[in-house]
């Protein structure tokens, strides 16, 4: 069963606390901007839903590192494979930790926005080890490359990342990106640390076969130039 309310700007607590308690069986939840809803039903939907697949709070302002605080620590969602708090600017890295922990099967998690998380945050991301195919961590302007190094190290099945206005990032970790196998999008907008380097290791990481991207994203990559021979990207 889904639940989709999103942009119901009247939405409150009571409503969502409702079908969490008479509606065990919900699969997939969506509340995208339900800007009156706040940590209190969100803990509810923790407490009651055991089969929740996805859940969808993009844009729920009021929520705050409480939404997840209240989750036993020895409860697990084995289910839940998409989360998206895009632009919940309140939560921290505390939050993450236990995001993590409650939900180590995560596939898909969304964290733009998010503008106090940090490395911190990342590495507890890494404990989803090869379940992680799809993060954004887009306008995490906290983050650097050493978070990004060590996601690498055990996130090895990412199919797309978004690092968009993550400013602090260099060369450094995007060519270590450009190993992972199965990535096939990439979101740099606003990086404006990387250069040409950068983008030539995520053409020439395998050379035996055609580059496997499908989407690079460089908007206002202010270091990028001209200056790149086409047998640069093609091999000799």
């Amino acid at each position: 069963m889904q639940l989709k309310l999103n942009n119901c700007d009247l939405l409150t607590d009571a409503t969502v606390i409702a079908f969490s308690r008479h509606c065990p069986y919900l699969l997939e939840i969506d509340l995208q901007k339900c800007h009156e809803v706040t940590d209190l039903s969100i803990a509810q939907i923790f407490r009651n839903l055991r089969y929740l697949r996805e859940l969808r709070l993009a844009h729920c302002i009021a929520l705050e590192d409480g939404a997840f605080t209240a989750i036993p620590r020895d409860t697990t969602f084995e289910c839940l494979r998409i989360l998206d708090l895009t632009s919940c600017e309140k939560l921290t890295d505390y939050s993450v930790e236990i995001i993590v922990n409650a939900a180590p099967r995560l596939r898909n998690l969304v964290l733009a926005k998010c503008k106090l998380i940090t490395d911190r945050a990342v590495n507890h991301i890494t404990k989803l080890g090869k379940n992680l195919h799809y993060l954004h961590l887009g306008h995490c302007h906290l983050l650097t490359d050493r978070a990004i190094l060590n996601m690498i190290k055990f996130c090895n099945r990412i199919r797309y990342i978004d690092l968009a206005c993550c400013v602090r990032l260099t060369d450094s970790s995007i060519c270590q990106l450009a190993t992972l196998p199965k990535l096939r999008r990439i979101g740099l907008v606003k990086c404006q640390q990387i250069t040409d380097r950068a983008i030539l290791a995520l053409v020439h990481t395998n050379r035996t076969q055609p580059c496997a991207l499908e989407r690079v994203h460089l908007s206002y990559c202010a270091n990028l130039t001209i200056n790149v021979s086409p047998i640069s990207f093609y091999g000799m």
